[in-house]
Order: structure tokens, then sequence, then C-alpha cells
């Protein structure tokens, strides 16, 4: 089974989750994390995770939602949050340069400050980095994404830099630092990102949706949820020459690996569905 490593599908009407997860299992998704944008939403995708049996959370503020800098009681509620064992990473949090996101001062003390709210759970990151426009100046969001991971020594802990649409150049930095890279459907429009699909080594490649409402598009059928990973992992298959099994036995196996000791959780879901494959009740 695949994981959706990053998704919000907590932030859908309720009513519709039964049917986002039933299509997923559906798919050959068995376990999907749905990622927290500010505390309060990461209660939601907590609440979620404990209703859902295949969901999973993460908790954080995403760089975009910052109102404020983080105060003392933010980080303690995440804390919190996080004791939770349907809480299997940091995320989402990261670096955000487009035009009108918070102060950046703010984003990157937000940053570094849950960084070390994993580290008390021996918790894996997932992070956003996301330039306005193709900014490759001296101060761009990758060049103070890296600066905190590596003063921070982030990848002690692991994680994986979501929805990735940057160069192997900067990939390749992420990798040296113990992170995974993660693809999401981009991957099937953005030629620029097949350089870097083809160049990731095998065991640092994660498959995501990054699934959440999307009422810009006119038919709801067209919504990205996790059941669409098929298509990013046919995409990888592709351009790397191999078959859609080896894809997805890869990224799941490097999934379980990034998350470390929330790892366990996952992994019983999963064999749950494999075990029910072999008798017949799936």
């Amino acid at each position: 089974m695949f994981i959706d490593t990053h998704a919000h599908i907590h932030q859908h009407d309720p009513n519709e989750i039964p049917g986002i997860v039933e299509r997923a299992v559906g798919a050959g998704v068995g376990a999907i994390i749905t990622a927290g944008v500010t505390v309060e939403d990461s209660e939601k995708a907590l609440s979620v995770a404990e209703k859902y049996p295949q969901v999973f959370a993460g908790v954080g503020l995403h760089p975009a939602d910052l109102a404020a800098p983080l105060t003392p009681d933010d980080l303690a509620h995440l804390s919190r949050l996080a004791l939770s064992p349907r809480v299997v990473v940091m995320s989402e949090i990261g670096i955000d340069h487009q035009r009108q996101s918070p102060d950046k001062g703010w984003q990157e003390a937000a940053f570094q400050e849950q960084i070390e709210v994993a580290r008390q759970h021996n918790l894996a990151i997932v992070f956003h980095i996301r330039e306005q426009g193709d900014d490759y100046d001296a101060h761009s969001a990758r060049d103070t994404a890296l600066s905190i991971l590596k003063e921070t020594s982030a990848g002690e802990l692991g994680g994986t830099a979501h929805y990735f649409q940057g160069r192997w150049s900067y990939a390749s930095q992420l990798i040296d630092l113990g992170f995974h890279i993660s693809f999401a459907k981009t991957l099937t429009r953005i030629p620029d990102l097949e350089e870097t699909a083809i160049k990731t080594p095998l065991d640092r490649i994660l498959v995501e949706t990054d699934a959440y409402p999307q009422p810009f598009k006119k038919e709801r059928s067209k919504w990205t949820e996790p059941r669409d990973i098929t298509g990013v992992a046919e995409k990888l298959a592709a351009l790397r020459g191999t078959t859609i099994h080896e894809i997805q036995k890869a990224t799941t196996t490097n999934a379980l690996t990034m998350l470390g000791n929330r790892s366990s959780i996952v992994g019983a879901v999963l064999e749950s569905f494999r075990s029910g494959a072999q008798s017949g009740e799936i």
C-alpha cells in the first residue's frame, strides 16, 4: 500500500472524509498523514486521525498562517498534541516568501522553535519552502531554510521537503543533510522537476498529494485526493524506467524509515491490509 505522506483531508467537510478515505484505500493508499497548519487546525487533524485508522496527523504551524510570532503557549500546545501516538510528524512547518507572506523574522523563529518541539518528541519534520516566483537571490526561502536546517542539526530527526518543486542542485543539498524529497502531482506537469525525480536516490523518494479542499475547481470529481497518488507514482516509474510496484514498495519503505519510532503504528495498519488481502477479506 502507498503512504500519502502529506495531505490536508481534515479540512474537508466531515461528511466527505469517509468517502475520501474509502477512495484512497481503493486506490492502494493504506495510510494518509493529514497535516495541521495552525494550532487549532492541528487539533482538528489529530481529531480526524483518532477517528480513522488509516489517517495519522502532523502538527505544526504553516509559515503562511503566522498571524504573530509563536508564543510559549502555542509551542506548549503543539508539544501536548505531539504526545499522541496518532501524531507521526511535525508538519506543516517551513519558510514561505510569497508576496504578502508573514514577517520573515517570525517565520524563521517559528521554524526553529518547531524543530525544537520535534526534537523533544523525536519527530521527523515535514517542511514547506516556497519562493516569490523564481527568486534565486541570496536571501531566498531556499537559502534561509537550508541555513536553519543546518544550524539546528534537523537532519538528525529526519524528514522531507514536501511538495518539492526545486532543482536538483537544491534537492541534493537537502539529501546530503539527511532528508527525503517528496513529489506530488506537479511532477506530472513541470518538466524542470524531471531531472530531480530521476537523480534523487530511490531510498530518498516519497509521494504525496497535498490534498486539501479545492472549491476553485468547478467539478468536485477533479479535486485532488489521496487516491491520486497513483498518478505521481506512475510518472516516477516512467521517468526512472521501473514499475509502479517498485515505486510503491520503495516509497512506503522510505516513509516508514522517515517516521522512525512513530512508524510502528503506521506499519501495523499497512500490515492489516496485507493480512486482509491474503485472507480474502479485502
